[in-house]
Order: structure tokens, then sequence, then C-alpha cells
């Protein structure tokens, strides 16, 4: 199947509704406290002949936050400097073929998050994200935790950003998360992460659901959904499919930059399919090539985020 009809089926399967939007205001937020979580060693990867079907689904949400201060809402300035993006990272391949989501206040669009970085007072676009609870965000490992330091303080996340404006307003985080295969060895297979919020804005964003199985996923539609560093916080998509089915990595085509690390790959499962339906997120996207790629969600991943959840 073609990156083009693709592209057509998926976005008839998860197409966007309009909701209303709240005007955000100011309010002040706690500093983020962090932690390294338990060591991914890769378990629960079984033989590709057995398949594991598991996973969680997505969650729609109430649409519409009842009062967005009580998320922590900051209005931002049309000032925000993309800076620090490295756009060879990740890979336009053959012809671009991301199409922009607007309005971003349908599902899955308003549960996709803009992640923000601000350094010596100026604020930048950093990563993108989804969310995986009321108060959970998932991204990359390299969004939280550079290397040798994680990121505390310096990131707020905005579900459903569209250019300057915030539908949902934004969050900071409480705790950010990763794990040791990434904070220690530095495998870009463990390239995976996470920031507990200091609010419950899932309750009216929604959230992602998950799928995992130890079978190949090749062949299987594949949707990278975030925040490209070259569109100005506009949200934007691509659409094609799993490539190679690596145990502990997803290899795709869909056309990214930098500023997409931390995206969802995934794809939509139709209601009552087993382990998860709707948007079931199956890699965290972080890397370009000849492909693009990024950390696989295994059994043991489901699991140590279950408890991030």
């Amino acid at each position: 199947m073609s990156k083009f009809s693709m592209r057509v089926a998926a976005a008839v399967g998860s197409l966007l509704f309009a909701s209303v939007l709240t005007a955000v205001s100011a309010q002040a937020a706690p500093s983020a406290s962090v932690e390294t979580v338990a060591s991914d060693t890769g378990a629960g990867i079984k033989s590709a002949a057995v398949s594991g079907l598991r996973g969680v689904s997505s969650y729609r949400g109430t649409g519409v936050p009842s009062d967005v201060r009580a998320y922590g809402a900051t209005p931002v300035a049309d000032g925000h400097k993309i800076a620090g993006l490295d756009f060879q990272t990740q890979s336009i391949i053959g012809p671009d073929n991301r199409i922009r989501v607007n309005p971003t206040t349908g599902f899955p669009a308003r549960a996709t998050v803009l992640i923000t970085r601000t350094v010596n007072g100026v604020e930048s676009q950093h990563c993108s994200g989804w969310m995986y609870s009321p108060t959970l965000v998932l991204t990359a490992g390299h969004c939280v935790f550079n290397g040798t330091s994680w990121y505390t303080g310096q990131l707020r996340f905005y579900p459903g950003a569209n250019g300057f404006s915030y539908p949902y307003g934004s969050c900071t985080a409480s705790q950010l998360l990763s794990n040791t295969g990434w904070t220690v060895n530095h495998s870009q297979d463990a390239d995976y992460g996470g920031a507990k919020l200091n609010c419950t804005i899932g309750n009216a964003t929604g959230w992602y659901g998950s799928y995992w199985q130890t079978a190949s996923l090749n062949g299987t539609p594949s949707v990278v959904q975030g925040y490209p560093g070259d569109k100005a916080q506009q949200q934007w998509v691509s659409y094609d499919q799993i490539r190679i089915s690596d145990p502990l990595r997803l290899y795709y085509d869909n056309d990214t930059v930098g500023g997409n690390s931390g995206s969802p790959v995934y794809t939509n499962r139709p209601a009552g399919s087993p382990g998860c339906a709707g948007q079931c997120f199956l890699a965290w996207h972080a890397y370009g090539g000849s492909h693009n790629s990024g950390a696989r969600l295994t059994e043991s991943r489901f699991n140590l985020i279950a408890g991030w959840r």
C-alpha cells in the first residue's frame, strides 16, 4: 500500500472534531523532582512467533476543560524560539508527505503535546509527547534526560498547541521519568521516558492507548503525530507503515524533523480489537536515517510505564 493510500485511510479513521476553546490565565507551578526507574532488561521479548496482543485502549477525554486555570495554564507570547533542534537527526524520506492538523481540539490531536524548554529566561520549542493518563506524558528519553543531567524545572507541556494558540493551557512536571537503559547505558534502543504533570489535563484531552506484541509488526500502518521544529509549533502528522521490527526498536518511513522527538508512533485499531482499540502507540519516535525509528513498546516496557501511570 502506498504512503498516500495509507495516509487517506488513517485520516478517515481518526477524524478530528471541534471542541470549545477556553481562555488561559497564569498560575505558578512547583519545581520538578526527578527519578530514574527500574532497569530496562528487555524482559518479555519472546520468540517472534509468539504474539502478546497486550495493551490498553485509548480514551477520548471530555474535550472541554471546565476551568483551564486548574491546569496551571500560562499564556505564552509569540516570541518562542526554535533553538537547539538538529534537523538532520530525523528525516524526510522521499516527498514530504506531512499534513498539518488544524484544528487541534479533536482527538487525538488534543492529547498530542508540545514540550518547550526554558533556558536563561528564553522558552524554546523542544520536543513532542503524548498523554498516557490524566497526569502522564510520554516522550523520548533524551527529551527529559540529556545523557548527563535531567531537564529539571525547565520543561512545560502544552496539549493540543496550535501555533501560538493553547486551547488547553499548559502544565509543568512534578517528576521526570526514564529508564537506566537510557540514563546509564545511553542505548538508542531504550531512548524513552515521560513526565508526571502537576495537573490532570488528561481527563479533558483524553490519552493514547498502547499496543505491544512479540511478533513482527511489519506492514502495520504507522502514524507519527507531533510538533516538527520547522513548522513553528504547529502540529503535523505523517502516515506510513512499520518497515523493520527489531525486538527493541521499530523502523518506519513517516516523515519527521527535529522537534518530532518524543512523538507517538501509533496505529489505529478498530473498536473491539484485542489488546488495544483506538489510537494505540507502538513506539517512541527518536531518530532518523534511511528509516526513522524509535524505541519499541515491549511487555517489560508496558509494565514499566504502567507503574508511571
